[in-house]
């Protein structure tokens, strides 16, 4: 199992605490990422993982799919990012079909899903179409972070106590932060390149469920850049408004009990 798949199998089986069985070779080369029940409602579940680090290929798409591009190096890539390919490779198959049944999924009666870095709106849309749920591995991960940050019993899972000393080690890390109002601020360029010159930002960390609102030109704030001159990570990230009542509306939106207007610029 790829690294991503493992994450995905611990959120499923400790964070929603579903049953699940990885890795299932079917007839043909073919292969089941993850099978998973609800043992609850008894819903059931194929999930299919594909994330890219990769710039060019991290959101998935409706390009047209073709089996024999898939054969070719530079052309595979792409093709595995498509949803056709889920939909004719991972999903539609009679060998997989045939492996499902030997579980008791049954067409019409499980959901099929797709865990993927991001997606295009027209996938989306047509995965709509298709029945098929489109999860997002970056709030995988920040729910499992979320989950897991303040618990104190041992994960006896090996993914999930990686990424639990990894959350630990971000806290830690942030507590150790320099003043930033020591920092000069930059010009607005220095942003996000999206935020540009916007004059009010409001930082949102979803681990600690803690938001600031700032002025642009505040050192904690530094036009989206930060302390640490990046405009978001697994811990959090900054937005832009263009005018005082717009932030204030998004601060108040996200139902943080710690939320204000930060100390230094207000």
């Amino acid at each position: 199992m790829e690294t991503t798949e493992k994450i995905v199998e611990a959120y499923v089986r400790y964070i929603k605490g579903w049953a699940t069985i990885p890795n299932l070779r079917c007839e043909g080369q073919f292969e089941i990422d993850l099978l998973a029940i609800d043992p609850v409602s008894f819903d059931r579940y194929h999930i299919e993982t594909s994330v890219s680090g990769s710039q060019n290929f991290s959101r998935l798409t409706t390009r047209a799919f073709d089996p024999e591009l898939l054969k070719e190096k530079v052309q595979k890539a792409g093709q595995r990012r498509t949803l056709g390919f889920f939909l004719e490779r991972k999903f539609g198959v009679p060998e997989v079909k045939a492996e499902l049944a030997k579980y008791g999924f049954v067409d019409g009666e499980y959901r099929n899903v797709i865990v993927t870095w991001d997606w295009t709106p027209e996938a989306a849309a047509e995965a709509e179409k298709a029945e098929v749920a489109l999860w997002s591995f970056q709030e995988i991960m920040r729910e499992i972070a979320a989950t897991i940050r303040h618990k104190r019993s041992y994960f006896t899972d090996d993914t999930l106590r990686t990424i639990n000393l990894f959350v630990r080690a971000l806290a830690a890390a942030e507590a150790k932060e320099e003043p930033a109002a020591a920092v000069e601020p930059p010009t607005p360029a220095a942003g996000d390149g999206q935020g540009g010159a916007a004059p009010f930002w409001v930082y949102r960390n979803w681990i600690h469920n803690r938001a600031r609102l700032h002025r642009a030109a505040c050192g904690y704030c530094r036009f989206g850049a930060g302390a640490q001159g990046a405009t978001g990570n697994l811990t959090g990230e900054w937005k832009p408004f263009d005018t005082l009542a717009e932030a204030e509306s998004f601060l108040s939106g996200l139902g943080y009990e710690d939320a204000g207007f930060c100390g230094v610029c207000r």
